[in-house]
């Protein structure tokens, strides 16, 4: 998209940038087949494609490919593109668990079932009524994750090191071509903060303590003293001695998870702390904390949305 933004700017000939293109795409075929391998000799894949470029095509052509971006704008573009896709994932994951829960307790409408305060006999309620309630808390998740996304997906891309560049870019046209839907405006902002980031993990903390909450219910509820479910075997295991048990251990790894997922808020918290305004190394740091919440809260949406969908509920 940076190049094709050349080309149109009268920067980047057509000739060197079909060659640029041409060698961005062998590499990513490479990639695909599982024939990239990232030495030590290279600070990271950016560096690693650039030099590739260069070896492919020559440092004429190949050296343009750089021309007015700096590592700064360009790696925050290509976490913010991976993130966005990853926001998506979550939200789906989250309305697939809000179906399941709903189908479930449009067949369990009139199924009665006690309803507790401070842990004791409270009310009469339904099965039904119980698992809307957790369909409604997925619902305010799938919202701050649609307000997240909007906030994620912005272009820094033309911001250079930290305070722009001289080369004449259209950041316009790169947010078009990347898919974003809008600029962010300063530079300085676009290099050197993450709160985005860091708002993605507390979402995830969130969603992940809504989850602990329904494991919670379900871990008590298929308790031989409770006996309101049955969990599919394929969310439990069994004693390595007592052949009684059909222990719900699918379940229980995921409310351990919970844990997790709020160290990883405290984390890039604690990591964005103090640190001076302008690109640091710190930040460097963020992506692995941000990578695991996201990945970790797909997969226990998707555990959970699985457990809710074939559990057996027992009326009696």
């Amino acid at each position: 998209a940076h190049d094709i933004m050349l080309y149109e700017q009268g920067i980047i000939p057509s000739k060197e940038l079909k060659m640029i293109l041409t060698a961005l795409e062998q590499i990513r075929q490479r990639w695909r087949s599982g024939e990239v391998a990232i030495g030590a000799e290279y600070e990271d894949v950016h560096e690693y494609i650039e030099t590739t470029v260069i070896k492919q095509i020559g440092i004429e052509a190949g050296g343009m490919i750089h021309t007015g971006r700096s590592r700064n704008d360009q790696v925050v573009t290509d976490i913010k593109l991976r993130l966005r896709e990853d926001i998506l994932n979550i939200s789906e994951a989250a309305l697939n668990l809000v179906d399941a829960l709903q189908k479930r307790a449009s067949e369990h409408t009139d199924t009665i079932m006690i309803v507790y305060t401070h842990g004791q006999h409270g009310q009469i309620g339904t099965i039904g009524a119980y698992l809307s309630a957790y369909a409604d808390i997925l619902l305010r998740d799938q919202q701050r994750l649609t307000e997240l996304y909007a906030r994620v997906n912005t272009n820094p891309l033309g911001s250079g090191p930290v305070g722009g560049t001289s080369i004449n870019v259209d950041r316009k046209r790169t947010t078009e071509l990347l898919g974003f839907d809008g600029i962010q405006e300063n530079s300085i902002d676009a290099t050197s903060s993450r709160d985005w980031a860091m708002e993605t993990a507390a979402v995830c903390a969130i969603i992940m303590g809504d989850l602990s909450r329904i494991a919670a219910d379900i871990l008590e509820w298929s308790t031989f003293e409770f006996g309101y479910i049955e969990l599919a075997d394929e969310y439990t295991s069994s004693s390595s001695i007592m052949p009684q048990k059909k222990n719900p251990s699918t379940i229980e790894l995921l409310r351990g998870k919970t844990g997790e997922s709020y160290g990883a808020l405290v984390e890039l918290l604690t990591m964005e702390k103090g640190v001076t305004t302008g690109y640091v190394q710190d930040l460097q740091e963020t992506k692995l904390t941000l990578w695991r919440t996201v990945e970790n809260t797909q997969i226990c949406l998707e555990i959970m949305t699985g457990a809710i969908a074939t559990m057996k509920i027992k009326p009696e």
